[in-house]
């Protein structure tokens, strides 16, 4: 019986460890997670590369290890997609220190998630990024020329979607949406907003051709053939983790990100550098 227990014990500890080791692993390799895109809108390609939810982790000094990864694959812009801070500290300065090394290496653009709109008054965004070489488009929307291809490129605030859903409410994000979907006619257009699990519904018709997220952690931990445990605001099993999905004629991408919000180590689930080619 002691030796039976003595085994039992032995082997839950065993598989405790290894859980633990292999969830460290997975919470510190970066990934290049690629997309291919197809486009008539498109006719020479155009790529670019999106990070999220870095929450102040660093990969290498001063990000030097994401930067290079980031560079390695030569992108025509960069997006990042928010919560590059963590609401609990009024300290941005590892996005301070990175956004100029991303700006080295293309034209990069950022859009706000909540965790900066939880520390909106302690801190500029608008001048820490701008200042950085950085762009922020806090909805607002820029025309980029990519090898001969006019792409509409937007952001839009992370907001509380109460607001935006009723007919009563004057909002900032009602004006941009109606702009950016008249205009997304034109051309090809990429809209960058952090949380993806409200736009569904107000998706359908929109002339939008993709859409890049954030905010999940690509679900935490990841099951085999289900999918991401569980992500904020969509609570256990979340119907948008990671990965591509199509909102009626829209393409969303969620990024699993590149940080630790939680106190919870990732499994299955690698921070991620999401690399799109669109053609």
């Amino acid at each position: 019986m002691k030796k039976t227990l003595k085994i039992i014990v032995l082997s839950i500890l065993t598989v405790a460890v290894t859980v633990i080791i292999y969830g460290l692993y997975c919470s510190n390799t970066l990934e290049i997670k690629n997309y291919s895109l197809i486009s008539d809108k498109i006719n020479s390609q155009v790529k670019f590369a999106f990070i999220s939810d870095l929450h102040c982790k660093e990969y290498g000094d001063k990000n030097s290890d994401l930067v290079a990864k980031i560079k390695e694959q030569n992108p025509d812009f960069i997006a990042v997609g928010g919560d590059m801070v963590n609401k609990y500290s009024a300290d941005d300065h590892v996005m301070r220190e990175l956004l100029p090394q991303l700006a080295e290496i293309a034209p990069t653009y950022c859009i706000l998630g909540n965790h900066e709109l939880a520390l909106k008054d302690e801190i500029d965004f608008k001048n820490d990024i701008d200042s950085t070489g950085a762009k922020l488009l806090d909805n607002e929307m820029i025309t980029l020329n990519i090898n001969g291809e006019k792409i509409l490129l937007g952001g839009m605030s992370d907001f509380p979607y109460y607001e935006f859903n009723a007919p009563d409410y004057d909002t900032p994000e009602r004006y941009f949406w109606g702009e950016f979907k008249e205009s997304s006619k034109d051309c090809y257009s990429i809209l960058l907003h952090h949380q993806p699990e409200y736009l569904e519904s107000i998706m359908q018709d929109s002339n939008v051709d993709l859409v890049m997220c954030g905010h999940t952690h690509g679900g935490a931990i990841q099951i085999p053939f289900i999918g991401g445990v569980f992500a904020p605001n969509q609570g256990f099993f979340p119907k948008y983790d990671k990965g591509e999905f199509d909102l009626h004629d829209t393409k969303m991408i969620v990024s699993s990100g590149l940080g630790d919000a939680y106190p919870i180590l990732r499994i299955n689930n690698c921070p991620e550098i999401s690399v799109v080619k669109i053609n």
